[in-house]
């Protein structure tokens, strides 16, 4: 039984600042430049995390399940787990009984994480019966995600900025210097 992850909240901030990409960058302070470098920041950083499968600075998700998936723990692969902050069955009537966070372990499995519910109550409507929120990431700070990936943003944001327009020639997908780069954080499905 697999639980479907939904994205409640985005990061409350990048893991480069606007300040460190211009640095990089070589731009001066002016302002005119500032919404594209932030658009490409963001767009740097879903790219690393669409390679890697995980995510980087803290965000809110939703894993949503009709029962408690067979087994001990629930792993969660797209992102380290910070904590579970709320967690719910519903009732055939559609009515939410909560489950306190304290009754979920976080379980480190190797580089990744899952959670180990202590109990699990059974929901009573046959679709969408149980919701856990959960904060993941590598913590609440950009400096909490590897340097290495950052440098990853940096360069491609870097790559972007310099071959904008219609004559850009960047192919699709990451430039396999970057790819180098973040391999090593890559989730590997077996």
């Amino acid at each position: 039984m697999r639980m479907i992850p939904v994205l409640l909240e985005g990061p409350a901030l990048e893991p480069v600042s606007l300040v460190e990409a211009k640095s990089w960058l070589r731009v001066d302070d002016g302002s005119e430049e500032d919404d594209l470098i932030r658009t490409l920041i963001v767009a740097a950083r879903l790219m690393v995390e669409a390679e890697i499968g995980q995510v980087l600075v803290a965000q809110n998700w939703r894993l949503i399940g009709d029962r408690w998936p067979p087994g001990d723990i629930i792993p969660v692969r797209f992102g380290r787990v910070l904590a579970v902050t709320e967690a719910r069955t519903f009732a055939s009537d559609g009515v939410a009984t909560p489950i306190p966070p304290s009754r979920f372990e976080i379980v480190r499995v190797g580089e990744g994480s899952a959670i180990r519910p202590l109990t699990r109550p059974m929901p009573g409507r046959a679709r969408a019966g149980i919701e856990i929120d959960l904060r993941l990431g590598f913590g609440e700070a950009a400096s909490d995600v590897p340097e290495t990936l950052r440098i990853a943003i940096r360069r491609l944001v870097a790559l972007w900025f310099e071959e904008r327009g219609d004559g850009a020639s960047t192919a699709p997908g990451l430039p396999s210097q970057i790819r180098a780069l973040v391999r090593p954080f890559r989730r590997v499905r077996l």
